[in-house]
């Protein structure tokens, strides 16, 4: 069993995962894996970032950090070295 097998990680998706923050403003992406360890990992499952959960990269401040998101609904902020923990597919953006 490879490492990514063994992290949740479908094959067929290695080439779609990114992380979180390579994310552009209006582009939408589901949660694949969490890889903070620890009381970081926690406040990040506690904010919504489970396995599954729809995101969209609501904007970026002017200097590129933090992002803004949405999440399930409400807006946060998250800094881009949190969003580097994060690895999400992104969805397939509509042409045009």
């Amino acid at each position: 069993m490879t490492q990514n097998q063994q992290n949740g990680i479908h094959p067929d998706d290695i080439s779609e995962v990114q992380l979180l923050s390579q994310l552009l403003p209006g582009m939408t992406a589901t949660v694949v894996q969490l890889q903070a360890k620890g009381a970081i990992r926690q406040r990040l499952l506690e904010m919504g970032f489970t396995r599954g959960a729809t995101l969209k990269v609501e904007k970026l401040a002017p200097m590129g950090d933090p992002m803004e998101l949405v999440l399930k609904g409400y807006h946060l902020s998250l800094r881009r070295d949190e969003g580097a923990c994060i690895l999400v597919q992104p969805a397939a953006q509509p042409l045009g």
